[in-house]
């Protein structure tokens, strides 16, 4: 209920706020496409691949990579909402009261990190805050299948809380400065559609390989997927901060 009433307020926040105008540009789509035939999923995957050509050709790697680390980001935040009670329930033994706690000591470390990571983003590199978050949940992963105790599962939870704060508005960011502003909002959509697709299949292979293995198995299983996110974002991002 006092979830709902917070959504409330901010729809009216959101509805009643100033409009805020799209940039002119020439590029505007000239013609919808109707209808999902093999014709009309060809047009749109050709419409997205002249969308995807607009960017810089040197910075396309970089959008690239930004969209496997929001990937593996998003899917990674799904693994730990769905499995991390399973794995504290049956394989520690916690309670309810000490499951809810560890939420509570991520949501905490994800807002005392607002105001420094804002800061890294601004003044410090995209890539200090992007990379750090998506390569510190890689190790939260493996070391969590180790953990024998509430205290030491609390640990990991906040690395990860904090690896949290550092994404919130990095990914966005760096493609801000990635993409022309006129598609802006197509590419950030086009981004976000991606890692929603992760995230929404990450809790069924979870609980698949929970099922079938153990509760522990699906923090390994990601865990490689977030090295790899990482791995690119450092090595094959560029670094988009105008000093």
């Amino acid at each position: 209920l006092a979830y709902a009433a917070a959504s409330g307020i901010a729809v009216l926040l959101g509805w009643f706020g100033p409009e805020f105008a799209s940039p002119a540009s020439s590029h505007r789509p000239r013609d919808s496409i109707e209808g999902w035939s093999p014709g009309a999923l060809r047009a749109r995957l050709r419409r997205l691949i002249a969308l995807y050509r607009e960017i810089r050709p040197e910075l396309r790697t970089t959008y690239l990579a930004l969209v496997l680390a929001t990937l593996a980001s998003q899917s990674q935040r799904m693994i730990v909402q769905s499995m991390l009670p399973l794995y504290a329930g049956t394989m520690l033994r916690l309670s309810p009261s000490q499951v809810g706690m560890l939420f509570t000591i991520s949501g905490v470390i994800v807002f005392v990190m607002i105001i420094p990571a804002g800061f890294i983003i601004d003044r410090v590199g995209r890539k200090w805050a992007t990379v750090p978050s998506t390569g510190l949940p890689a190790l939260v992963f493996l070391l969590i299948p180790l953990t024998r105790s509430f205290y030491q599962l609390a640990i990991l939870i906040a690395l990860a809380g904090l690896a949290q704060g550092l994404s919130l508005g990095s990914l966005a960011t760096s493609t801000y400065d990635v993409v022309p502003t006129h598609a802006r909002g197509r590419l950030q959509a086009v981004r976000r559609t991606i890692a929603e697709l992760g995230s929404g299949v990450a809790p069924v292979i979870g609980g698949y390989l929970a099922n079938a293995f153990s509760p522990a198995l699906p923090f390994l299983v990601y865990a490689p997927l977030l090295i790899v996110a990482a791995t690119v974002l450092a090595l094959v991002g560029r670094e988009t901060l105008d000093r």
